[in-house]
């Protein structure tokens, strides 16, 4: 009796075991197929037809505009100022978030002031300032407006001080150790820029 007991209940816990293996192996199958599908789905399926046509036009768009910013500043750093302007200008018009609208308004301000066409860089600094950059980033901005109304005026003192004011805002607004080389830069312009004045004067 007690053999015939243990032996029924070996045949249970096999019978177990050999159900819950099963059930485990069948799971596992099933949200391995889930799974596959689903990944086939995302990468294979994804969007509708005309969504990924969308969407690819967007990431179409979105390396057009930054080639033309990259080519921009590819010539703007060797001097060649109208032709990065144009390719700025580009960038501009085919740029779509508020991100690259306000990059590319950045380039051609940088350019126009790297032309000494100071009023046409306040343009662009201004748009920057009070349609794409955060509240919390614009003190450096604000003071690059008023050194640049400045210089479209003439007033090359008055410049020279609040190209400074724009460098020391932006290394206590992002805690840097130096200053930013294209804020440097630019000071240095609007002294060159002075400096020539008085020696006008002079003469």
């Amino acid at each position: 009796m007690k053999t015939r007991t243990i032996r029924v209940l070996q045949i249970c816990i096999a019978s177990f075991v050999f159900v819950f293996i099963f059930i485990v192996g069948i799971t596992i199958k099933q949200r391995g197929e889930t799974k596959k599908r689903d990944t086939q789905t995302v990468v294979m399926v994804g969007l509708q037809k005309n969504q990924a046509k969308g969407l690819i036009k967007e990431y179409e768009k979105a390396f057009k505009q930054a080639s033309h910013i990259k080519k921009g500043d590819e010539l703007l750093k060797v001097g060649k100022l109208d032709e990065a302007i144009l390719e700025f200008k580009v960038a501009l018009t085919s740029a779509k978030s508020k991100g690259t609208k306000g990059e590319a308004s950045l380039y051609l301000a940088n350019a126009y002031e790297k032309k000494k066409d100071y009023k046409k860089a306040l343009e662009y600094v201004i748009v920057d300032r009070d349609e794409y950059v955060n509240d919390w980033a614009k003190a450096p901005i604000i003071e690059r407006a008023k050194y640049l109304k400045y210089a479209s005026q003439g007033n090359y003192e008055k410049a020279v001080e609040y190209a400074e004011k724009a460098i020391e805002e932006d290394v206590m607004l992002f805690d840097r150790k130096k200053p930013r080389e294209d804020y440097v830069e630019r000071l240095n312009d609007i002294r060159a820029s002075k400096e020539y004045i008085e020696h006008l004067k002079r003469k």
